[in-house]
């Protein structure tokens, strides 16, 4: 997955979770509006932590550490 593609991919989560959290505020769900936050949050992670340890990876290799 390419860099842009992640930072897409982050937006449309965020925005899919937000609608969805409004809603379900809004219908007084808000054990499930809950769940739906920490849901995304979750993908999001998912997403992310490959790619922290590629940088983290860089990072080691650029200035020789460990």
């Amino acid at each position: 997955m390419s860099d842009t593609s992640v930072v897409f991919f982050l937006a449309g989560l965020a925005l899919i979770v937000t609608i969805l959290h409004t809603f379900l505020k809004q219908a007084g769900r808000d054990e499930y509006a809950y769940l739906t936050l920490m849901a995304g949050l979750a993908i999001g992670l998912i997403k992310l932590i490959p790619l922290l340890s590629e940088l983290y990876s860089g990072v080691r290799s650029v200035f020789n550490i460990f």
